[in-house]
């Protein structure tokens, strides 16, 4: 028998089908792991294999979305049962095993999201280890001894989600498993033996597993256009707020961040916190800039903020969930920032998920305020990523700059409702500009021309070598607007909080982004 193709709207009704499945199938059976010839018109292209958490083999031909499962077998080589659902252009695999810790809220769906698990580079060939967020029980967190299951090693502790960072090693994913869940060896009995668990409960004190999922860096702004001038003529830039920017890093070295740099710290693995991208560089200076290199032209929307780097985002501009996780924490438990600058985000969440979670419990735990873009997936709805999708973010979308609809939201920026409870408060709270500015160009490494051009989520480039401003299209940097005129706001109010969803003021363009929020 072929493994059933089920198609749906969504994974939570594919879930709940798939639960009705395993408990009225009997325990007995299982579903080869096989699928039909596939049609003449099937997409060709290379054959992989990739290792689920489960011990799973899944075998896939094709690439970019239309991915074709050959076959699924389980840690010990036979044919397992398992059910292949598309949603979108995205192929997910469950094998039965893990149905009933899907259904009770335990796994990540990313975890068995062939597609996107084959995208990031976690397939046999290409990767020995696979990235996983574990968070844990009440009562395991408080204790000393949270456990890490067998076949993963811990990478970072993750407290402010109350779990950690580990990696499990594809050779030992069926022990991994087995340790996962407190199940016996699936050489006994099956996938029947490998969930057969109470309810659907992790083993060890284990809440939930999660994929340390790919977060992408994002980009827009103009400080003219959301009226900074005319607050800078007020006496208003910042001054003595500290606001903490986390992206690929800083040209420390570049003129306009002379005495505004302080502190920096990298979290990711073996790169310092120099940027080689070009995106952390021009977030910070669109944030905090003193426009010394343009004669002060080109300042930052606080040029009189103090700033604290933290490099979150490696050197091609992407990172880990947890990368992002210790720099929230660094910025806000151990520099004392009261404005986090978040110009990054991963795929649209109901905000549940580990980054937003962080932003809620970091704001409710310092009174800190994350300053989140929204994304670049427009124009459809339910297009908010996270962070941004979190209850106390406050998220920034894309208006148009001067020429094409100034002040209308931006075709490309991502907007609500939240996925999944539909809640219109999730973004974006507040609009800035995001085409055509100028911006800074860095060097690599404070030496000469950048080796490549500097590149940004729209495909375009700017390409140059000299520390000073140069004409760019940006396709988001209105977060940093935010963020900066954020801190000016809390250089006159200190003592106001960060915003809630369902407290927001909203609005679009000059009068939006700095007068609804009362910044001006």
């Amino acid at each position: 028998m072929p493994i059933p193709w089920s198609r749906g709207r969504g994974l939570t009704v594919g879930i709940a089908a798939l639960l009705v499945l395993t408990a009225t199938a009997p325990a007995a059976s299982a579903v080869p792991g096989t699928v039909p010839p596939a049609p003449p018109t099937a997409p060709a292209g290379p054959t992989r294999a990739l290792t689920l958490i489960t011990g799973d083999r899944v075998t896939v031909t094709g690439e970019d979305g239309a991915e074709t499962v050959l076959s699924v077998t389980d840690p010990h080589g036979r044919s397992g049962g398992a059910h292949v659902m598309t949603v979108g252009s995205d192929t997910y695999v469950y094998p039965d095993a893990a149905v009933p810790y899907l259904g009770s809220g335990a796994l990540d769906e990313r975890l068995f999201n062939v597609t996107e698990l084959l995208e990031d580079g976690y397939d046999d060939a290409r990767a020995d280890e696979l990235p996983l967020i574990v968070t844990y029980t009440d009562t395991a967190a408080r204790s000393l001894g949270a456990r890490t299951p067998e076949g993963a090693r811990r990478t970072r502790a993750l407290s402010s989600i109350r779990g950690a960072a580990i990696s499990a090693e594809h050779s030992r994913a069926a022990d991994f498993w087995t340790s996962l869940t407190g199940t016996g060896d699936a050489a006994a009995g099956g996938s029947a033996a490998r969930s057969a668990t109470s309810g659907g409960r992790l083993a060890g004190g284990i809440a939930k597993v999660w994929l340390d999922g790919k977060v992408r860096a994002t980009l827009s702004d103009t400080t003219a256009q959301i009226g900074a001038p005319d607050v800078w003529s007020g006496g208003n830039t910042g001054e003595g707020v500290g606001v903490a920017v986390l992206d690929t890093g800083v040209d420390a070295g570049h003129p306009d961040f002379a005495g505004r740099i302080a502190a920096t710290a990298s979290f990711v693995p073996d790169q310092d916190v120099t940027d080689r991208n070009g995106h952390g560089t021009h977030v910070a200076s669109t944030v905090a800039g003193t426009g010394a290199a343009s004669g002060g032209v080109e300042k930052g929307v606080a040029p009189g903020a103090s700033l604290h780097i933290g490099k979150v985002l490696d050197n091609s501009g992407s990172g880990q969930d947890s990368w992002v996780l210790a720099g929230m924490e660094w910025a806000v438990r151990d520099q004392h920032a009261k404005i986090v600058s978040m110009s990054l985000g991963d795929s649209p969440t109901d905000g549940t998920d580990p980054l937003s979670e962080a932003v809620n419990r970091l704001s409710a735990e310092t009174g800190a305020l994350f300053v989140v873009a929204a994304g670049n997936s427009g124009p459809e709805a339910y297009t908010v990523g996270t962070p941004a999708a979190a209850d106390a973010a406050l998220t920034v979308g894309a208006v148009n700059g001067p020429g094409k609809g100034v002040d209308q939201l931006a075709d490309f920026s991502s907007r609500g409702p939240r996925v999944g409870d539909n809640c219109r408060q999730a973004g974006p709270d507040r609009t800035g500009c995001g085409r055509s500015r100028r911006a800074l160009a860095v060097r690599a490494g404070g030496r000469g021309r950048l080796p490549v051009p500097v590149r940004h989520l729209d495909g375009h480039a700017a390409r140059g070598g000299r520390r000073g401003p140069v004409g760019r299209r940006a396709s988001r940097l209105d977060g940093p607007a935010a963020q900066g005129g954020a801190g000016r706001h809390h250089r006159r109010h200190p003592a106001v909080q960060p915003v809630r969803r369902g407290q927001r003021s909203g609005g679009r363009g000059r009068r939006g982004a700095l007068d609804a929020a009362g910044i001006r």
